[in-house]
């Protein structure tokens, strides 16, 4: 019997990637899953494309970085528009039956493809979008019958507050933050594109966000959700 197979696409500016990679390498590996990790998203596409898999987790923060002359100095490092052969392999997943976990920064990423957004059910949109420093937040539940906030509850952590981003009709609001002093922003919604399940998270900067027990709760229900009945059967489609 073959294990979950995931793919995680990771790295970017500003953010503690190694960390937060190392984080679900080790959630992973208690699940007895197998990930791939990789900081090269098309590597990470091509081996999502190589065979089949049930999990891509996107905690990336890849953009083509066209928005200000502010990305000058990261541009050749970081600067990304995905190619035909990664969009492809995203979407050939989902299509396959796949599931998506993305992750915080993941709204940002792929602003050259508007299917991305389609596929999350929103987007951060430069001049709307924003967060606050990164400090206190509170997290309160919209929906304490659905499946994927059994456990949860609200919580106080530490964290960075995507806000203001343009969500689709479609998805269904679980949770919202707000940092201190500030507005409630929907913060974990679910999707459902072209029968794909989809799961995105706008909290989740770093480490601290992470130790958060009832965030913890809040991604494990996720990947019960995401995943459904591969993790008893053994996973891969």
């Amino acid at each position: 019997m073959s294990a979950v197979r995931a793919v995680h696409l990771t790295a970017g500016l500003y953010h503690p990637s190694e960390a937060t990679a190392a984080f679900w390498q080790g959630l992973f590996g208690e699940l007895g899953y197998e990930v791939s990790t990789h900081e090269d998203i098309d590597r990470g596409c091509a081996e999502l494309a190589s065979r089949p898999h049930d999990l891509l987790v996107v905690s990336a923060l890849r953009w083509s970085m066209s928005q200000s002359d502010r990305y000058e100095p990261h541009r050749a490092q970081w600067a990304y528009d995905i190619p035909e052969a990664a969009r492809q392999a995203i979407t050939a997943h989902l299509l396959g039956g796949g599931a998506l976990l993305a992750m915080h920064t993941a709204s940002i990423c792929f602003d050259t493809w508007p299917e991305w957004e389609e596929m999350l059910g929103g987007r951060w949109i430069w001049g709307q979008s924003g967060h606050p420093p990164y400090g206190p937040v509170q997290t309160r539940v919209l929906q304490p019958q659905h499946e994927l906030m059994q456990g949860v509850g609200d919580f106080d952590s530490r964290d960075e507050v995507y806000g203001n981003l343009r969500l689709a009709a479609s998805v269904q609001a679980l949770s919202e933050s707000r940092p201190e002093g500030g507005a409630w922003m929907p913060t974990a919604w679910c999707n459902q594109w072209r029968g794909a399940r989809v799961f995105y998270d706008a909290l989740g900067h770093d480490m601290d966000s992470f130790a958060t027990p009832a965030h913890r709760r809040l991604l494990t229900n996720a990947l019960d959700w995401l995943l459904g009945d591969r993790r008893s059967t053994g996973g891969t489609k």
